[in-house]
């Protein structure tokens, strides 16, 4: 393969995603690899120097996460934090070169080969399942350090924990699902797409990440109602939506308990957070719940600027201490909302930083008729409610590289008109 400006794109293009299914140093190495080939392709002149204003956010996040760096206390922590989101510097504005070093049709390519990508990656992991089922010899999967059975190998953590949480690998599935619908509202290959979505929705379906699937169908919500309210009458889309949310709840009271899976436990949010284990005080919610408890706690007390990148994880754990949450202590959770952690570790001025890349971005989108990357920002913005995204490489390197991407890419859908 001859080493050229579309050429290497689409291969690095390619290369990050797939490296997140392999150690998490691995992505490191590929993001290294890809910024000295860049440097090369400067050198030649095959490249040259672009800039663009949705790059402006990215760049003051990572500033006022280095900032964090000299009023931390633990400084080692901080460099070890600051170089997980290193990534926030650079890959936004490599990816931009080449985006406006190429022909549009090279990022589209990337784009479709994408899907195939996740698409392929469901009977891949299914595969892996069954060997560690038949390995193991038996269907459930247990966490070696306690015993305890958490999911089958076919679904959540056991799934996929062999390689990357179930909520990482589901916010990128979930994101190419989206793409994939909207190449076939595109009439692009459609009877590929529609085959490519399914694969996709197994995946997406099997690791059980919650938030990840209710904002997946909450944003296919809204594209549907958005769609109603171009075409019909007011009285029309009610009587449509109304019998949506009926049959709806119908289904979900009639659905097994077994098949409901990890979303049967989320009806009561009373918790005990003094409990030892998750299963005696805890659900999906009130583990969050208390989570951020704690950690609002130490955010009013730096509101500002926060803790440091370096200090937070440490005063959050010492908060959990406090309030005798044993559990979270003992496991040492992370937040589990990206906002929090962001406001956590510097304080408002993170915050605005963080919320400025979505702002950006759903009035961009807006503005230019982006309506696929309007509502994949709004999917990733949810799935930010409850994960710390951007406290692993994973979820940094994920959200780096899909942002550029949506916010240069277009597909036009002849079916949808956006109002201005």
């Amino acid at each position: 393969m001859h080493l050229n400006k579309e050429n290497t794109f689409l291969f690095f293009g390619l290369l990050i995603p797939a490296s997140m299914i392999l150690p998490e140093n691995t992505t490191g190495l590929v993001l290294f690899l890809f910024l000295l080939t860049t440097i090369w392709l400067f050198i030649k002149k095959e490249i040259r120097f672009s800039f663009d204003p949705y790059l402006i956010p990215f760049i003051a996040l990572f500033s006022v996460y280095l900032i964090s760096v000299f009023y931390s206390e633990n400084i080692e922590e901080a460099k070890v934090k600051l170089s997980i989101k290193f990534p926030l510097l650079l890959l936004p504005i490599i990816l931009h070169i080449y985006i406006k070093n190429t022909d549009k049709n090279v990022l589209l390519k990337l784009m479709r080969n994408l899907v195939i990508l996740f698409a392929t990656s469901t009977p891949y992991f299914l595969l892996i399942a069954i060997y560690r089922s038949i390995k193991s010899k038996s269907l459930y999967y247990t966490y070696p350090e306690t015993g305890e059975i958490i999911s089958t190998y076919f679904t959540y953590v056991g799934l996929s924990e062999w390689v990357i949480h179930p909520a990482y690998l589901s916010i990128w599935v979930g994101s190419v699902f989206l793409l994939s619908i909207y190449f076939v509202l595109n009439n692009a290959k459609i009877i590929f797409y529609i085959i490519a979505s399914f694969s996709l929705f197994i995946i997406l379906i099997l690791l059980q990440s919650r938030m990840n699937i209710l904002a997946f169908f909450a944003v296919i919500l809204i594209t549907f109602v958005f769609y109603l309210f171009e075409k019909y009458s007011f009285k029309f889309n009610l009587f449509i939506l109304l019998g949506i949310a009926i049959v709806g709840t119908m289904i979900y009271r009639i659905v097994p308990e077994s098949i409901k899976g990890r979303f049967s436990d989320l009806s009561s949010l009373k918790y005990n957070i003094e409990a030892e284990t998750f299963h005696e005080g805890f659900n999906g919610i009130t583990i969050r719940l208390a989570e951020w408890k704690c950690a609002f706690q130490e955010i009013g007390k730096r509101p500002l600027f926060g803790s440091g990148i370096g200090d937070a994880r440490f005063d959050l754990e010492s908060s959990y201490l406090r309030n005798n949450f044993k559990y979270g202590y003992r496991e040492k959770f992370n937040a589990h909302n990206q906002f929090i952690e962001t406001t956590l570790a510097t304080g408002m001025v993170g915050l605005i930083a963080l919320l400025s890349i979505f702002g950006y971005s759903f009035l961009y989108s807006y503005k230019f008729k982006k309506l696929h990357t309007l509502v994949i920002m709004l999917y990733i913005f949810l799935c930010f409610f409850t994960e710390s995204y951007l406290e692993r490489q994973w979820g940094v390197v994920f959200f780096c590289f899909m942002i550029p991407i949506l916010l240069e890419s277009e597909i036009n859908l002849s079916i949808f008109k956006i109002k201005r």
